[in-house]
């Protein structure tokens, strides 16, 4: 076969995945507002950049979901370049406050372990935010 209709052929079959990308999956969290205050969520990424995830209002839910490499265990958020932004934590807190009132969201993090998906009830009560599963 001629070089010119191996390339053709390839060009054809389209891309191929990468092998830092061939044990992708997502790492899905749902937070439910169970108390009386706005919940604001982010996520701290690589370089200390701080990502809003959203608000969650009460009776409200927001679900979100982040890239994981299952052979590595990292988790990662893809920026508006394509570029993966490790995850460094990931918290919800009273609106206008949500630093100091947080609580953190615990991710799976283990090479070789598919993430199994987040649901959590949170509400914050005096300056505190507590998230239980349901």
């Amino acid at each position: 076969m001629q070089f010119s209709h191996i390339l053709l052929l390839a060009a054809l079959a389209g891309p191929v995945a990468t092998p830092a990308l061939a044990g992708a999956q997502t790492l899905d969290i749902t937070i439910a507002n169970t108390g009386s205050e706005t919940l604001r969520c982010r996520a701290a990424t690589a370089h200390w950049f701080s990502v809003d995830m959203g608000d969650v209002g009460p009776g409200e839910s927001l679900s979100y979901s982040f890239g994981v490499d299952v052979q590595t265990g990292g988790v990662f958020q893809l920026n508006d370049r394509g570029d993966h932004m490790a995850v460094q934590r990931i918290w919800c807190g009273e609106k206008g406050n949500d630093w100091p009132s947080r609580a953190e969201i615990r991710m799976e993090r283990r090479a070789g372990v598919e993430p199994q998906a987040v649901r959590l009830n949170c509400a914050s009560d005096k300056g505190k935010t507590a998230c239980v599963a349901p």
